[in-house]
């Protein structure tokens, strides 16, 4: 199987877990120790060497780190075409077990599966995915509370959360650590002001800031149930964030998109009028847009552009019908920098679903108010709040896109 996820969340720590549990010894290596042994010829050594060790110790577990660092040899330069080539054909070798590796379970470890060559996640060799996603809100407070090995009272429950948004396990547990230190130095027993004192300061969302991220928020709102485009839960805004350089998400709309259903470019049109209608709201509202949709690969722009490149490149849902193979963020940048075509109807799209969403918020000014301003009175809202403030307005309207 492979890994995948962002650093530090536990990819090594889970192939360790499950050896222990299946009481079966582990080898951990990567193409780096490989290729330190020496030149192509010692590195292929080295790997059939770690291969048939794993072999011997049958059943075992084999785990190759760093994966994606094999790279696909369908984007290796001239210049190291041939080696690069080799040492995945060799790899492959060893995956098939053509000399035989019964009892022998590999997993490899990765932050980016779309950077791995497709053969070696073909069916018969690392076909299984098991993604590991950076830990949620209550996944923090619980590792937190492990690693501490006490309880944490609630009422601290959501400035803790708010504080180690983004963070992974090997983040958390370096909070824990220095809030052990901080303790141990004390002579007495961690104290959540330890914890605090170990995060990076916290400082109040307030005033301006506060209703930037209601009206933005109430924004992705209306745009969701105007346009029917999923089941809407709820929203929310957070009370507190870092102040630090990190982007943290403020707030959130939460709907839900059935994965299979009949879908076609309208429907991903209006995905990306409903990513864009948090900013909508703002110039709306505010008369400005902040720097918080466009901030970071998740961001609500970062989405939306990924989704209207896909459409033109990969979906014959554009102006043309040539498919392109570009899938992560950065072929599909090179994709738009380098296709002038694709990029003048990417921007195209994003202007026009920009002006809709517009649109959308202007028809439902009442709305979107109330919803702000029950986000910035109470940092929440749920989905019979908002039905019930819609009964009290007009109807939301379907705007469809103007091409």
């Amino acid at each position: 199987m492979v890994l995948s996820g962002p650093p530090g969340v536990g990819k090594t720590q889970f192939a360790a877990a499950l050896a222990r549990q299946c009481n079966v010894p582990i080898i951990a290596t990567s193409l780096a120790r490989w290729q330190a042994r020496g030149h192509l010829g010692d590195l292929l050594n080295a790997m059939r060497s770690d291969f048939d060790k794993a072999k011997e110790n049958a059943p075992c577990i084999l785990f190759c780190d760093e994966l994606d660092s094999f790279g696909d040899r369908n984007s290796f330069s001239a210049d190291n075409k041939d080696y690069n080539t080799k040492v995945v054909n060799g790899f492959l070798e060893h995956l098939d077990g053509l000399d035989g590796r019964e009892g022998v379970v590999v997993i490899g470890a990765t932050n980016d599966v779309s950077r791995i060559d497709p053969a070696i996640l073909r069916p018969g060799r690392l076909n299984r995915h098991v993604a590991i996603p950076l830990p949620t809100a209550s996944d923090r407070v619980a590792m937190l509370q492990q690693m501490l090995g006490q309880k944490l009272a609630k009422r601290h429950h959501s400035n803790l959360i708010a504080a180690t948004s983004g963070f992974s396990g090997a983040d958390l547990a370096k909070v824990a650590r220095d809030a052990k230190r901080i303790a141990r130095r004390a002579k007495r027993d961690v104290a959540v002001a330890d914890i605090i004192k170990s995060l990076p300061d916290m400082v109040a969302i307030t005033g301006e800031l506060r209703r930037a991220l209601a009206v933005h928020e109430a924004g992705h709102t209306v745009a969701v149930i105007a346009l029917d485009h999923g089941k809407f839960y709820g929203a929310m805004i957070i009370d507190h964030t870092r102040n630090d350089s990190e982007t943290v998400p403020g707030g959130g709309a939460y709907f839900e998109v059935p994965n299979v259903g009949y879908r076609t470019v309208q429907t991903y049109r209006d995905r990306i009028a409903v990513l864009l209608a948090g900013i909508a709201a703002e110039e709306v509202f505010l008369g400005a847009v902040s720097d918080g949709a466009g901030s970071g690969p998740n961001s609500d722009l970062a989405q939306a552009t990924r989704i209207a490149t896909v459409l033109q490149s990969g979906m014959g849902m554009g102006n043309r019908l040539r498919h392109s193979l570009a899938k992560s963020d950065r072929d599909l940048e090179t994709l738009r920098l380098h296709d002038p075509g694709v990029a003048i109807w990417v921007d195209d799209v994003l202007r026009i679903e920009f002006e809709r969403a517009k649109q959308i918020i202007r028809s439902q000014q009442k709305l979107v108010e109330a919803i702000a301003d029950e986000l910035e009175a109470k940092g929440k809202v749920s989905a019979d709040q908002v039905a019930k403030m819609a009964a009290k307005v007009n109807a939301p309207t379907r705007i469809a896109t103007v091409a």
